[in-house]
């Protein structure tokens, strides 16, 4: 396969550290999180052996909140468990990437229409404010920052609907969409002109309180099975890295209980 490209295998002490543990909450949800950060980052590679051991001993606590992780990572989708085999990280799945589009398009564009009957003054004005943080990251190509100002720009349509429980639904849920959106970050497939275009209309629909408004621009920001579809269909090499990391899984099988990665 040519024209593919390589992710650096950082070693696991540079990547899991008691520093790098988000704040607050209990240290099963803290290391879940941070897992679940470096796997959805493409910094813990698909294929690569997951010791609990060896996070246990590099976070410096004990072997049970680790475990307990790695269970709901288990459950998500991002790990597998192999019998007396050991713990790898999920190949990516492009039927779980799907499934995934179907769960947000369809919770979000409720969401709006809910938004748009409810929100608040303060609603409006957080939306707007994350605008501007989104327009300045664009301008100063920080791309991760921009990532996650596009995460609040969305959970904070939720809450404006009285929703807050429903976008924990669809932050659980998008895991691999969020994987594929770090790859065509990487890839240099980029739209955020474009999308912060696509969030002003959307904020500007609920603002007025046109619910077709704000449906129409939701569903023409979020986009639709096949044009995600077409999407991943014009960027090759996406393809080709996806078949490339997930071939390394299948080899990966045969070698049970291997901390090595390919």
């Amino acid at each position: 396969m040519s024209d593919t490209v390589e992710f650096p295998s950082l070693p696991l002490s540079d990547l899991v550290t008691p520093l790098e543990l988000p704040p607050g909450g209990n240290m099963t949800n803290r290391i879940h999180a941070l897992l679940r950060k470096l796997i959805v980052e493409v910094k813990l590679l698909p294929g690569r052996a997951l010791s609990e051991k060896e996070v246990a001993t590099l976070l410096n606590v004990s072997k049970t909140p680790v475990r307990e992780a790695i269970i709901r990572l288990a459950e998500e989708g991002f790990v597998i468990v192999v019998p007396q085999g050991g713990t790898y990280i999920a190949p990516i799945d492009v039927q779980r990437y799907m499934e995934a589009c179907f769960i947000r398009f369809k919770l979000e564009e409720g969401a709006v229409i809910e938004a748009t009957k409810r929100h608040s003054f303060e609603d409006i004005a957080r939306l707007k404010t994350c605008l501007v943080q989104q327009r300045a990251a664009a301008k100063d190509e920080q791309f991760t920052d921009f990532f996650l100002l596009d995460e609040e720009f969305h959970r904070t349509i939720f809450a404006a609907a009285r929703l807050p429980g429903a976008w924990s639904v669809v932050n659980q849920a998008k895991g691999e969409m969020d994987r594929m959106r770090h790859l065509k970050r990487v890839f240099a497939v980029r739209r955020t002109e474009k999308v912060i275009e696509e969030h002003e209309k959307i904020v500007a629909g609920i603002e007025s309180g046109d619910i077709e408004q704000a449906r129409e621009a939701v569903v023409c920001h979020l986009g639709s099975l096949e044009s995600k579809i077409a999407e991943l269909s014009k960027n090759p090499k996406i393809w080709a890295y996806i078949e490339q990391v997930n071939t390394r899984v299948t080899k990966k099988r045969v070698a049970r209980g291997s901390n090595t990665i390919a």
